[in-house]
């Protein structure tokens, strides 16, 4: 069995007359290159096309609390990309492989991952895990307790049990269930509590502003004087608070709710103009700039997704 791809003609052609592709412009090819490193399609004589159904298949688990979220699911190969979040990735058989911005190359079964770190992925041999987990809460801050979060880490899976991710990859586990898996899968414990460790009360009002209603922010000015301060008093403080500067939060924040609204079964484009972007193609820069990849890799296909509540 076959999959169509638009490349601009008619696969059949291709897949019946190769040669009459031939002489086809080379943007047209080169889509189908790019579909064949996403989808694993091959090409064998006589250039047929192949597509991995199975992989196809593969359902991708997702799991949102206030302060974190978690994908578990097929990898893939991510450009050089850094968010937000701290991330801790994890393969649920081989090793995860993660390249820096430098060039230094980390491949263990975890790698940690800390907020703000320019790194690129290559695609394991089968599922992940990888747990994004805001900086600012109460709850990592316990995180922080436990290991050193201000460096990259690999690590064998000593305090981890794998067969914890395989729990959560079942469609049946609750979101609470997972709470308490995400210990065993992690090797972290006091995963509970307020939802956030800012201490100036200004600095959680705008980030209680941000995380309800991305979409109305407009100007660093207008949400400083939300919170009754100068603007650049307000960045300065929002910078040491929180880690980041209010602009790249802001894009976080608007990521996530663009992503809820598209889980909830909104377009891409009405996601991504009631989030505050622009447009969509704003939200998928955006998207791969944070995550890196496009968010078409997780909505392509959404009967393959498990939202669990």
């Amino acid at each position: 069995m076959y999959t169509e791809i638009s490349i601009g003609f008619d696969p059949l052609v291709f897949l019946k007359k190769p040669a009459d592709c031939l002489n086809k412009p080379a943007n047209q090819l080169n889509k189908l290159a790019k579909v064949a490193s996403v989808l694993a399609v091959t090409f064998t004589p006589p250039f047929r096309i192949m597509i991995a159904h199975a992989a196809d298949s593969t359902l991708i688990h997702l799991y949102a609390w206030p302060e974190r979220f978690l994908y578990i699911g097929p990898s893939a190969v991510t450009s050089l990309h850094r968010n937000h979040a701290a991330t801790w990735l994890f393969a649920h058989e081989g090793l995860v492989r993660v390249t820096l911005a430098s060039g230094e190359t980390l491949e263990e079964e975890v790698v940690f991952v800390p907020s703000e770190t320019e790194f690129s992925t290559s695609r394991a041999s089968d599922m992940i895990a990888a747990l994004y987990w805001e900086p600012e809460s109460a709850s990592f801050a316990r995180i922080a307790a436990q290991m050193d979060v201000t460096q990259v880490r690999a690590f064998k899976c000593k305090h981890t049990d794998r067969s914890g991710l395989q729990r959560m990859a079942d469609a049946s586990t609750t979101l609470a269930q997972a709470e308490a898996l995400l210990g065993e899968v992690f090797g972290i414990t006091a995963l509970g509590g307020s939802q956030s460790a800012v201490r100036d009360p200004r600095i959680i009002e705008a980030l209680t502003f941000l995380r309800e209603a991305p979409q109305d922010y407009d100007s660093i000015e207008s949400l400083a004087e939300r919170v009754h301060l100068s603007s650049s008093r307000f960045a300065h403080l929002f910078k040491e608070e929180v880690g980041v500067p209010v602009r790249r939060y802001v894009l976080w924040q608007k990521m996530r709710r663009s992503l809820d609204l598209a889980l909830a079964g909104d377009s891409l484009t009405t996601a991504a103009l009631s989030a505050g972007f622009a447009d969509s193609a704003h939200l998928s820069r955006t998207v791969r700039s944070l995550l890196g990849v496009a968010p078409e890799f997780l909505f392509r296909r959404r009967e393959r997704l498990v939202v669990h509540a």
